[in-house]
């Protein structure tokens, strides 16, 4: 008989993994269903944001609430100019959508090298992270863990929010229903592009940033979340942000669970089996809409 505590717990577990998912799932999603680019590059933001958090909290002691904005602006910061420096230019120059995957890819391994060469092959904390546990009931529940739900879906919100009440929001989602009449009436897709680069590296940021703050940074940490964040995206149907969120969240809670019956080492597999199911049944994804 399987212990209800124990799917008590697994569940809160997965509610939190699945909203770390989600984020990074939101933040993935946004830029590939408005520019069409397999940002793998993303990994890399991950992998800066939470580097840059260390750097400014650890060797130069600034506190926390100084140290983690700082951190999430230079994720922005390195996702303006990948696409300043990299992407507009292939742009220009008509480079085809598998020149720009390579292109990102590249880019995430040159990150990955580069922290490992500047701060070494090991984990590294942050220092002076608060972080308390209590008891809900039988379930073992940390600040950390309610602080990466609650910001988590706070981010996705804002982000539903400003692409459906702003004027750069619906700017936004006319250049990603259709980028040639978004041009014809005025709307600049470069600077649109930029802007979704910037928003998903922000989300990104806060993603590594909750990660960070309960777990280590290693120069690799950014390429399984993004991987699961790029699944998440096509789990919950492309063309949809919200479903993004929803697929990760699936991913978060299916991972979690699953460890009532296998070990956590077969997580990975339960993943991308999840993924053959749906492509296979509903390849639009669980929100998406289907091909007319």
């Amino acid at each position: 008989m399987i212990d209800p505590q124990l799917i008590a717990q697994l569940l809160v577990a997965g509610v939190v993994l699945g909203s770390r998912y989600a984020l990074i799932a939101v933040s993935f999603g946004v830029i590939y269903s408005t520019t069409q680019i397999f940002h793998l590059a993303h990994a890399g933001t991950y992998t800066v944001a939470a580097y840059a958090a260390i750097v400014v909290a650890n060797r130069f002691g600034a506190p926390l609430w100084l140290a983690l904005p700082a951190a999430a602006a230079v994720a922005v910061a390195f996702g303006a100019v990948t696409d300043l420096a990299m992407y507009q230019p292939m742009r220009r120059r008509s480079a085809t959508k598998l020149a720009m995957f390579l292109a990102s890819l590249g880019l995430s391994i040159v990150v990955s090298s580069l922290a490992q060469i500047v701060f070494g092959p090991q984990n590294l904390s942050l220092d002076r992270v608060p972080n308390q546990t209590f008891l809900l009931g039988n379930v073992t529940v940390t600040t950390l863990n309610i602080a990466e739900v609650v910001v988590g879906w706070a981010a996705i919100g804002a982000l539903l929010l400003f692409l459906r009440r702003t004027q750069f929001g619906r700017a936004i989602n006319a250049v990603r229903i259709n980028p040639q009449v978004a041009m014809a009436v005025g709307v600049s897709v470069d600077r649109i592009y930029l802007l979704v680069m910037m928003i998903g590296s922000l989300l990104v940021a806060i993603a590594a940033l909750l990660f960070l703050m309960g777990n280590v940074a290693f120069p690799t940490m950014g390429l399984d979340p993004i991987l699961i964040g790029f699944i998440a995206v096509f789990l919950g149907g492309t063309d949809n942000v919200f479903g993004a969120a929803v697929g990760g969240l699936a991913l978060g809670l299916a991972t979690s669970l699953s460890g009532i019956w296998i070990s956590g080492d077969f997580a990975s597999a339960v993943v991308f089996a999840i993924l053959f199911v749906v492509l296979v049944f509903r390849p639009q994804g669980l929100l998406g809409k289907a091909a007319l």
